[in-house]
C-alpha cells in the first residue's frame, strides 16, 4: 500500500542530487575514494497518488504542515450506559451527531462496532473470547427507523459485516449537512478483549471501544473503514463527548474527559481528598481498604445506583474504568503555562490499583507524574487535559494500552520497579501521539509506537541514569536486523508475519531512526522539527509523507536516502575498518569501507603513537555516489596509527560493530 519505492537505482550517482551531510573537521587531513565496485544507492521516495491529490488541492502542503484548505470531519456523541457488574452485562444509547466537512456527497456512512471481535464468526487474527459481540436493539438516522440487511441497497437501512456497519440514511449527506443517528445496543464485557480491555474477577472493568462509533473519512482515502481483527489498532476521529455512566452505588468511575457531577456521585470525604490531590506533589490515598469497607467513597445513589456524568472535547476516544475494590492514590503533575496566565498548570495523577495483586504500584502514581512532567516539556506541548489515570489490570492485560486520559497496565507482579516505570512513562507518552497528533495506528504503527517508545527511553534518564537507553534500544532493533527478520516499517499493522517484525518496525527500529535523526541533523534542528511536527499536527491526522516533510523542511536538505533505506526497506549500515597499510616514507593509509546497503556518514577517529587524535566525517554523498569505500590519508611525522574506531558515539545501528575497530579484538 502507499507509495512505490524503485529498490535500486543502479549505477547513477546521486551526489550532484543529494545536499552533503556533516563535513570534514577543521583542518581535515586529505581524503579521497579509491575506485572500486559501486554499490546500489536508495531510490527517491515516490508519492502515491492519494498524497499527491491532498497536495493539489491545498488539504496538505509540501513542507509537511497542513494545507491552506486542510478539513476533516466533526462528530459528537452522547453516550449513556449501565453496566451490571455482577452479570458483566453493558446496555447502552448513543446519540450521533455527524458534521459532513468534506467537499464531497457521502451517500452511505461506515461505523466501527468494535465489540464484534467477539462475535461468533468474525474475522479475527487470534483466538479470542467469544461474548455474542455488540447486540443492536435498534438504529435509526434522523428520526427514522433504519433495518438490518444482507446486503445494502439504494434505500435506507444499513448492513454489520464483522466489526463494520454500513449505514446509508435513505438521502445523500451533502457538504455541509448533518446527520443524526441513534443507536441502541447491548452487550457482555469479555474478561479479556484482546489484551486492551475487559474485567477482572468482576471487582475491576475497564471498557474501552465499547460504543458504536464513525469511521474516518479523510482527505487521502475518504473512507478509511478497516476491520479490527484484533492486532492493529485504531484509527479514530476527534469529537465531543457526553457521558452518563451508570453503575452500583460504591463502584467509582473515572473516564476521559471532566466529572460534572461529583457532589452527587462522591462523599465529602472523597471530594476533600481529592481537591487535596490536585495541588499536591505527595501521594493523597483518595480510598484505602478502610474506606471501600466503611462505604465512605461514593454517595449512596437512587435505588442502589449512581450515574456518573462527563464531558470530553475534541478527543479520539471515550473510555471508563469502574470498581469497587480498587486503592485510589493520586497527586498531581506540574506542567508549563497552558492558559497563558503566567504560571504553571497542575495536572491530577490517579492511580487505581490492587494491593493483593500489583504490590510494585505503590510507586506507580511517582511514575506518573514524572512521565507527565517530562513528556509536557520535552516535546513542548503541555499536557492538555485535567487529569491523567492509570488503571491496573490483572488478568486483562501484561503490557500496557492508552486511550485519551486513561491507560491500562499490567500489574508487573513478576517484574521490577524499572519495569512498571517503562510502561508507564510508554502509555502516558502516547497522550501526544495518537491521542494528540491523530496518527493512523492500523496503516502506520511506527508513527505512534516509535515516536512514543523513543520519548519513554528519554524520560527513563531521570529516574535511571547511568544508562543510555537509546543505545539499550538500538542493540534490540540490530539484533533482528543482523538476523535478517526484519519487515518494512511501512506495512500495514496487520499484515505482519509471525516473529518479531512487527515488534522491531513499530517500536524499537523507529526510536532509534529517531536517534539517528537527531544525531544526522543536530540536536536544535531535530528539536525544533520534531516539536513542529507536534504542534501543527494536533487534533489533527498527519501521515508518514508530512513527518518526512516536516524534518526536510527544518533539516533544508532532501533525505529520501534516509527515508528509503531505513523506513520503506529493510537495508542494514555497516561500516567497517578495511585496512591500515602504513608507507615507508611514513603515514599511512586507513580505508573504511561501506559493506552494508543502508548509507549514513561515518565519523572515524584515528588514534598515533604520539597521542595525536584525527576525527574525520565521511559525508553521505561519497556513499550516495556508489562508492563502497573511503581512503584517509595520515601524513608522516604524526607517528604510526595505533587504533581506528568507526562511530565513537556508539549511536549508528551498525550490524556488525566487530569490524569497526582496529585492530581487531
Amino acid at each position: 500500500m502507499g507509495r512505490e519505492v524503485i529498490p535500486w537505482r543502479g549505477m547513477v550517482g546521486l551526489g550532484a542530487f543529494m545536499v552533503a551531510v556533516g563535513g570534514f573537521a577543521p583542518g581535515a587531513l586529505t581524503a579521497q575514494a579509491s575506485d572500486e565496485v559501486r554499490r546500489p544507492v536508495p531510490a527517491p521516495v515516490v508519492l502515491p497518488p492519494f498524497y499527491e491529490r491532498a497536495l493539489e488541492r491545498g488539504w496538505r502542503s509540501e513542507d509537511g504542515s497542513p494545507g491552506h484548505s486542510y478539513w476533516q470531519q466533526s462528530s459528537s456523541y452522547e453516550l449513556e450506559a449501565r453496566l451490571d457488574p455482577e452479570t458483566a452485562e453493558l446496555e447502552g444509547t448513543v446519540r450521533i451527531l455527524y458534521v459532513n466537512n468534506a467537499p464531497a456527497r457521502l451517500p452511505t456512512v461506515w461505523l466501527h462496532l468494535h465489540q464484534n471481535l467477539h462475535q461468533e464468526g468474525s474475522p479475527r487474527s487470534a483466538t479470542e473470547e467469544i461474548t455474542g459481540g455488540i447486540h443492536l436493539t435498534s438504529v435509526s438516522a434522523d428520526g427514522e427507523e433504519l433495518e438490518a440487511m444482507e446486503e445494502l441497497d439504494d434505500g435506507a437501512g444499513y448492513e454489520v459485516d464483522g466489526t463494520l456497519m454500513r449505514l446509508s440514511p435513505g438521502f445523500p449527506v451533502e457538504q455541509g449537512d448533518t446527520l443524526e443517528l441513534e443507536i441502541s445496543w447491548s452487550e457482555t464485557i469479555p474478561q479479556n478483549g484482546s489484551g486492551r480491555m475487559g474485567h477482572s474477577d468482576k471487582e475491576m472493568y475497564f471498557i474501552a471501544y465499547w460504543f458504536p462509533k464513525m469511521a474516518v473519512f479523510d482527505d487521502l482515502r475518504l473512507w478509511d473503514a478497516q476491520p479490527y481483527l484484533g492486532a492493529a489498532e485504531f484509527y479514530d476521529g476527534f469529537g465531543d463527548y457526553t457521558a452518563s455512566i451508570s453503575v452500583p452505588e460504591g463502584w467509582t468511575v473515572m473516564a476521559t474527559g471532566d466529572l460534572q457531577n461529583p457532589e452527587d456521585v462522591f462523599t465529602a470525604l472523597t471530594l476533600e481528598r481529592i481537591e487535596q490531590a490536585s495541588t499536591s506533589d505527595e501521594l493523597v490515598m483518595i480510598a484505602g481498604q478502610a474506606e471501600r469497607d466503611a462505604g465512605t467513597v461514593t454517595a449512596s445513589g437512587e435505588d442502589g445506583w449512581l450515574t456518573y456524568r462527563f464531558e470530553a472535547e475534541n478527543v479520539r476516544d471515550f473510555v471508563w474504568t469502574t470498581s469497587n475494590l480498587q486503592r485510589w492514590d493520586a497527586s498531581s503533575a506540574v506542567v508549563p503555562d497552558r492558559d497563558e496566565d503566567g504560571e504553571d498548570d497542575r495536572v491530577l495523577i490517579h492511580s487505581f490499583w490492587r494491593p493483593e495483586r500489583a504490590p510494585l504500584w505503590a510507586q506507580q502514581w511517582k511514575y506518573a507524574k514524572q512521565s507527565i512532567e517530562h513528556h509536557s516539556v520535552y516535546t513542548g506541548f503541555p499536557y492538555p487535559w485535567s487529569h491523567m489515570t492509570s488503571v491496573e489490570g490483572a488478568d486483562i492485560i501484561d503490557g500496557g494500552m492508552e486511550f485519551p486520559m486513561l491507560t491500562l497496565i499490567g500489574p508487573y507482579e513478576d517484574r521490577d520497579a524499572q519495569a512498571l516505570f517503562n510502561v508507564t512513562s510508554h502509555e502516558l507518552g502516547h497522550m501526544w501521539v495518537p491521542m494528540i497528533v491523530g496518527s493512523n495506528e492500523k496503516r502506520h504503527a511506527w508513527m505512534d509506537e516509535g515516536s512514543t517508545t523513543f520519548l519513554e527511553d528519554e524520560s527513563r534518564m531521570e529516574l535511571w541514569p547511568g544508562v543510555d537507553h537509546h543505545r539499550v534500544e538500538g542493540t534490540s532493533y540490530v539484533e533482528v536486523a543482523a538476523a535478517g527478520l526484519e519487515q518494512s516499517m511501512m506495512r500495514h499493522g496487520d499484515w505482519y508475519a509471525p516473529g518479531p517484525g512487527y515488534g522491531t518496525a513499530s517500536y524499537s527500529k523507529p526510536a532509534t531512526l529517531m536517534v539517528l535523526l537527531r544525531e544526522l541533523l543536530g540536536e536544535e534542528t531535530w528539536q525544533r522539527a520534531y516539536r513542529a511536527f507536534i504542534s501543527e499536527w494536533a487534533y489533527k491526522h498527519p501521515t508518514p509523507w508530512d513527518f518526512f516533510a516536516t524534518f526536510e523542511r527544518f533539516a533544508e536538505q532532501d533525505l529520501d536516502w534516509f527515508w528509503t533505506s531505513f523506513y520503506f526497506e529493510t537495508w542494514t549500515l555497516d561500516h567497517a575498518v578495511g585496512t591500515v597499510r602504513p608507507h615507508t616514507s611514513g603515514g599511512a593509509t586507513v580505508t573504511i569501507e561501506d559493506r552494508g546497503f543502508a548509507p549514513f556518514p561515518a565519523t572515524v577517529r584515528i588514534r598515533t603513537s604520539t597521542g595525536e587524535r584525527i576525527e574525520e566525517t565521511i559525508r553521505v554523498d561519497h556513499w550516495l555516489d556508489g562508492h563502497k569505500s573511503f581512503e584517509i590519508e595520515v601524513p608522516a611525522g604524526v607517528g604510526s596509527v595505533t587504533r581506528v574506531e568507526v562511530d565513537p558515539s556508539g549511536y549508528v545501528p551498525d550490524v556488525d560493530r566487530s569490524n569497526n575497530f582496529w585492530p581487531r579484538g
